[in-house]
């Protein structure tokens, strides 16, 4: 499992101009998925690759391996 660097995710995905709704629809999540992500929840490394991939940001920049 990895969990998200809460201001890293929620910052990138600002800069994009996106809502969490579109941000799940990029990586095929639902938004609740992503609102988990973003407070810190631990995710699936697939889920954390799928985020980083649409944000366009190193998995590292946004996810800490626990």
């Amino acid at each position: 499992m990895v969990k998200g660097k809460i201001e890293a995710i929620k910052a990138a995905r600002l800069e994009r101009g996106w809502s969490l709704s579109e941000l799940a629809k990029q990586v095929d999540v639902t938004k609740e998925t992503v609102a988990r992500i973003e407070r810190g929840r631990s995710a699936y490394p697939a889920t954390a690759k799928k985020v980083a991939d649409a944000l366009g940001r190193p998995v590292a920049e946004l996810f800490t391996i626990l």
